[in-house]
């Protein structure tokens, strides 16, 4: 009881302690015996063998970026072989082609949270959020294999994280820093997105539709047309 009466104490008082939680949990369950068992995977497998054989093409399966992504990790394993249905070779390098789904399934664990907390939700809810994400079984399952739901997800998450942070930085800080941080990293993430599969590209339309309802917002808002544009010229 003591330790728990801890934790709810030490989460609101320290706003990473949750996130890091969440993090490390989902690094173990997407982690733990990566390389197995092994699973048809045959069917993304071909083009990252061209990809690692330094063999580019376009193909009318989807955008190239997402398969890219996937061969990157076999290539820095410095290991090549035959991807056949069901059964893998010594040399081909299992672990590392499906380390950056499942380090992107587990970043979009606190991701989550992060998006329920950006959005003025209690810590309850945005714990509960990530905890859903934390043992939701298609997504543990997918993102431990070469597959590119798990990078789609993240990126799409990304995307929206990086808007929300760039609209609460123009309530506070507007053409700050941070400001311009978020916003370059809104349109990479959605260009992601789109490079993965063309269903990135609802992510980029919800995105935009978000931003066109708060520029007209800004637009109607005549206090801020007031400081913005009268007040200059009134000192004058």
């Amino acid at each position: 009881m003591l330790s728990g009466n801890l934790l709810l104490q030490l989460a609101p008082a320290c706003p990473l302690f949750t996130p890091v939680i969440a993090l490390s949990g989902a690094l173990v369950d997407r982690l733990i015996s990566l390389a197995s068992p092994s699973f048809d995977e045959v069917y993304y497998g071909q083009y990252l063998s061209f990809y690692m054989k330094r063999i580019f093409f376009l193909d009318g399966s989807g955008p190239p970026f997402g398969h890219m992504l996937l061969a990157l990790g076999g290539r820095l394993s410095r290991r090549s072989g035959p991807l056949t249905p069901r059964q893998y070779s010594s040399n081909v390098p299992v672990w590392s082609l499906r380390l950056l789904p499942a380090l992107a399934g587990a970043l979009s664990v606190p991701m989550a949270y992060q998006i329920i907390r950006e959005l003025g939700f209690s810590h309850c809810a945005a714990t509960g959020a990530a905890l859903l994400m934390l043992i939701e079984n298609a997504l543990i399952t997918q993102s431990r294999l070469m597959l590119l739901e798990s990078l789609l997800i993240f990126f799409n998450l990304l995307a929206v994280l990086s808007y929300l942070k760039f609209c609460n930085s123009q309530k506070h800080r507007p053409f700050s820093a941070s400001w311009c941080f978020w916003l370059v990293l809104t349109g990479v993430a959605c260009s992601c997105a789109v490079g993965i599969k063309y269903m990135g590209a609802f992510t980029y339309l919800l995105v935009l539709g978000v931003a066109a309802v708060h520029a007209w917002l800004l637009i109607g808002d005549r206090t801020l047309s007031n400081v913005g544009a009268g007040s200059s010229h009134r000192g004058t």
